[in-house]
């Protein structure tokens, strides 16, 4: 090799090496941008990852007529309200015995949760359902940040609760 061919090899060396650098700078800047989304973020509840240690529904019995069914539990934290977890308490189709039953074909309970040592109960609105099932209702338990285990459970006695162990932001 001349010493003139290395010269040139020198001297276009570090323009290729710094257009290789540019290069991958700008396609790591506009991967970023793209795995972050560019504009304003509309974040909004979500379903928390929890541990569920005896499922998503509550059996329960109701007010009359020894009414029962299920309601389902949902709970969803949202990035833009720390502290907080939503609730929702979804009741399936209930059933119920005799005449009382056929005249009034309503069950309605209580949702309970509780997350705090001693006992203290977060009451929900009355959940109410018959055999198309019902409205849910949502509930805002304002329980601060970190790791909770927070149980879900009506009044009545035998019932299965639920049991989440989740994390809130």
């Amino acid at each position: 090799m001349t010493s003139t061919t290395a010269q040139i090899r020198t001297a276009t060396a570090p323009p290729r090496a710094r257009t290789l650098l540019t290069a991958a700078l700008l396609l790591s800047v506009l991967a970023t941008a793209l795995a972050i989304g560019s504009g304003i973020a509309t974040a909004r509840p979500t379903e928390a990852p929890r541990l569920s240690a005896y499922g998503d529904d509550i059996w329960t019995f109701g007010n009359h007529a020894n009414c029962r069914g299920t309601i389902h539990v949902s709970a969803k934290t949202d990035p833009r309200q720390p502290g907080k977890v939503f609730v929702t308490y979804r009741p399936g189709r209930f059933t119920g015995d005799g005449p009382g039953w056929r005249r009034n074909p309503v069950c309605t309970t209580r949702v309970f949760a509780n997350w705090t040592i001693p006992a203290r109960y977060h009451w929900s609105a009355p959940v109410s359902a018959g055999p198309r099932g019902g409205k849910a209702v949502t509930q805002v338990l304002r329980t601060g940040s970190g790791l909770y285990g927070i149980g879900f459970a009506t009044p009545a006695v035998p019932q299965k609760p639920v049991q989440y162990t989740l994390f809130v932001s």
